[in-house]
């Protein structure tokens, strides 16, 4: 035991995530120590100092555990950045295109990122190539997603609708597919039928903005 209160070990735990030096196991972890924070703020307002000392906390240990980081190697070479960039969205996406690193806040170029796939490719750890219709310039993707394309493409159409919150990472309307954007907020959500994306309320037979990869 650290000896400490609860709402001290709480208050640190807050502070290693806030600078990324934390992760858990599980979001429910996340969960509990964030309604520990808000129910110790509620308390706070009224009495901090009777808060703290009563250990204000509602943390259960079963619900996950926190561990340290691992401190990421640092790479001094581009180019060897690069790769490890364009690795990283490729395992990411499957298939990378231009409009596709616009996402992406890697803060590598996409002549760099270009580069380094020229490379990869070279190499055969990758393929070059038009593997989705509606991007312009060339598209790079991984072996596994280019046959997994293919198997795709041959199978009918069965009307499968996935509904997704517009702030899920998958809502790629009006930035990679489909033309009308839906802003990432709670309220709003982004509908897919067989890989098109359609308005939320819209029938399926009306959908064709753009193909979801």
């Amino acid at each position: 035991m650290s000896g400490r209160l609860a709402a001290e070990v709480e208050e640190g735990l807050w502070d290693g995530v806030a600078r990324g030096l934390l992760t858990a196991d599980s979001f429910q972890a996340v969960r509990s120590l964030l309604s520990a924070r808000q129910r110790l703020n509620r308390r706070a307002r009224r009495s901090r100092r009777r808060g703290l000392r009563q250990g204000v906390h509602g943390m259960n240990p079963a619900e996950g555990r926190w561990t340290l980081m691992t401190k990421p190697a640092v790479i001094d070479e581009p180019d060897e950045l690069a790769e490890a960039v364009a690795e990283q969205l490729l395992a990411r996406w499957g298939v990378l295109t231009k409009q596709v690193l616009v996402r992406e806040a890697c803060g590598v170029p996409w002549r760099e990122v270009w580069w380094a796939m020229r490379r990869l490719e070279a190499r055969g750890v990758i393929r070059g190539g038009r593997f989705v219709s509606g991007f312009s310039g060339e598209q790079f993707a991984l072996p596994e997603a280019v046959d997994r394309l293919r198997r795709t493409d041959k199978e009918p159409l069965t009307g499968e609708t996935v509904i997704l919150c517009a702030t899920d990472p998958l809502n790629l309307a009006g930035s990679v597919v489909g033309t009308d954007r839906i802003p990432a907020v709670r309220t709003n959500v982004v509908k897919y039928v067989d890989g098109l994306v359609v308005s939320a309320d819209e029938p399926a037979d009306r959908a064709g903005q753009g193909a979801a990869t």
